[in-house]
């Protein structure tokens, strides 16, 4: 904006004599005394109205300024008396287009779905903690955001204490199925542990200009590096751990992921309708999550 053009607005919003009228001196155009100042700028132009003087209530008059600043503001000013009481410039959600990285954790609890007749697993104490880094894409503004990232998780997933993982030697190779406690083992605990890297694409959208309250829906692509079986037990006033490695669980699953945010903390549900075990390696159960997202 060129040295005309700033005069020009500094004039609009702060010339105040006991005169009201409306002349032009050279290129500068002096209006006094308006009622009503309304300054929109868009991303390639910014419009000025202002309308009424004290000596001319239906005085009106319009200028339109081609501007450089691709940044969307807007501020209605009804008095020239308030002028020194609120700013004259607000940002909009446009202005805060860009990118970022910010660091991700997650903590909630597990469940399997679609376990054998007759076994069950529990939400507690099957925790599971994730942390990583995000890349927040915003093309058009800060209440939408494409999110792509790169972080890891455990997970474990707490069987019925009656029932217990067993790998056993098959014809085709080997199979993860499950069986009962002896009724002389006491004190049991059974559970599946899983190790993966983890890749979100999520999509934000935000309902209110402060953020606050939004939804995220996505994808989460899962590199299961490891995972085991692992059960303990006393027999005979002998206490037994045995970990059982190498049980067939898919190497790649992806979980449907949705995430509720909300002034308080962040929730997420997640759900992979891939079964956990590759095919005829184990019964068909699926990965299901929910708690905090932060």
């Amino acid at each position: 904006m060129d040295m005309k053009r700033i005069m020009l607005t500094l004039l609009l919003i702060g010339g105040i004599t006991t005169k009201a009228s409306a002349a032009v001196v050279g290129d500068t155009l002096v209006i006094q005394d308006a009622k009503k100042v309304k300054i929109e700028t868009g991303d390639t132009q910014q419009r000025i109205v202002i309308s009424g003087t004290k000596e001319d209530p239906h005085f009106n008059y319009i200028q339109r300024i081609d501007i450089p600043d691709s940044s969307a503001v807007r501020r209605t000013v009804k008095s020239v008396k308030n002028m020194n009481k609120v700013p004259v410039l607000q940002k909009n959600s446009k202005a805060q287009k860009g990118f970022s990285l910010d660091l991700y954790a997650l903590v909630g609890l597990n469940l399997m779905s679609g376990t054998p007749g007759g076994y069950n697993f529990k939400a507690w104490p099957s925790l599971g903690i994730g942390l990583g880094v995000e890349g927040k894409w915003r093309p058009y503004g800060k209440k939408n955001i494409w999110t792509l990232g790169f972080g890891m998780e455990w997970r474990n997933y707490y069987s019925d204490d009656k029932c217990f993982w067993v790998k056993e030697k098959v014809d085709n190779g080997e199979v993860m199925h499950m069986e009962d406690y002896g009724d002389k083992q006491s004190d049991t605990e059974t559970r599946l542990n899983v190790y993966s890297l983890q890749v979100p694409l999520l999509y934000t959208h935000y309902f209110d200009d402060k953020c606050k309250w939004g939804l995220s829906l996505g994808a989460v692509v899962n590199f299961n590096l490891r995972a085991s079986a692992n059960r303990k037990f006393t027999f005979e006033d002998e206490e037994y751990e045995v970990k059982t490695r190498s049980i067939m669980q898919r190497p790649v699953t992806v979980d449907a992921m949705v995430v509720l945010h909300n002034p308080a903390i962040d929730i997420y549900c997640k759900y992979s309708p891939m079964k956990f075990f590759k095919d005829d390696k184990g019964p068909d159960i699926h990965q299901l999550s929910f708690g905090f997202f932060f």
